[in-house]
């Protein structure tokens, strides 16, 4: 997984993540970050990755207030709220619960959007790249057959990413240093593990999550397909 990029803040490509069976996930066709409003030169960074489509997560009212342009006609921009309009839990385990149990119509969405814009490069971005973005593309990854220890690994970085470290024992872990809503919250491992095990509890697998809120099969294999490569390709 390759991270790091100017103007776009917890930036990584998701590219390289084994697949259970054998391949693994293609570079070059999923990326992830932070919302560029926030970073100037994001828009240019964008384009350079020759990117052709951006689903962005966020809600009208955050792209209201952090807007930006692309600059490029050739990248489609989805917008996918994926909260929808529900009441967020203030704490962190709640969200990721709240995500999982009853936000899947937006989240499938956004994985059916990455699904057709594949195969040319797509970036996935919510507000600070994390929690939404980290939901998202752990979905899209554990359809794609990625095992959950390598998801993991992806999803930590982003404390990395974010410049963020863990609360000290008996601080306010679910309080944001900025006070921003859950921006400086570091992401544990757990959060992601319980959500993915809450998609098994209740579908089965994530293709099963997917296809019970509206992907159809064909998508779903798409997907796999456009986002997994095997053998020499891949230097197996």
């Amino acid at each position: 997984m390759t991270s790091g990029y100017p103007g776009l803040l917890n930036f990584r490509d998701v590219g390289g993540a084994p697949v259970s069976g054998g391949g693994r996930i293609r570079r070059g066709a999923l990326y992830r970050s932070a919302c560029p409003a926030k970073f100037p030169s994001g828009a240019l960074a964008a384009q350079q990755l020759g990117l052709r489509t951006v689903v962005d997560l966020r809600d009208e009212a955050e792209s209201a207030e952090w807007p930006y342009q692309l600059d490029d006609p050739a990248i489609v921009r989805v917008n996918v709220a994926v909260l929808g309009d529900r009441p967020v839990p203030p704490d962190q385990a709640g969200l990721y619960a709240h995500m999982a149990e009853r936000c899947g119509a937006g989240f499938t969405a956004a994985v059916r959007a990455v699904a057709r814009a594949l195969p040319d490069p797509v970036l996935v971005h919510c507000a600070v790249g994390k929690d939404r973005t980290g939901f998202a593309v752990a979905l899209a990854l554990a359809a794609a057959g990625v095992p959950d220890e390598a998801i993991v690994a992806d999803y930590v970085l982003s404390n990395d990413g974010l410049g963020l470290t863990e609360p000290v024992p008996g601080a306010d872990a679910d309080r944001a240093p900025d006070g921003a809503y859950l921006t400086g919250r570091y992401v544990d491992p757990a959060l992601i593990s319980g959500a993915l095990a809450s998609v098994r509890a209740q579908h089965g697998d994530a293709p099963g999550y997917l296809a019970a809120h509206g992907m159809a099969e064909d998508e779903i294999a798409r997907l796999r397909e456009e986002l997994v490569e095997l053998g020499a390709r891949c230097g197996l």
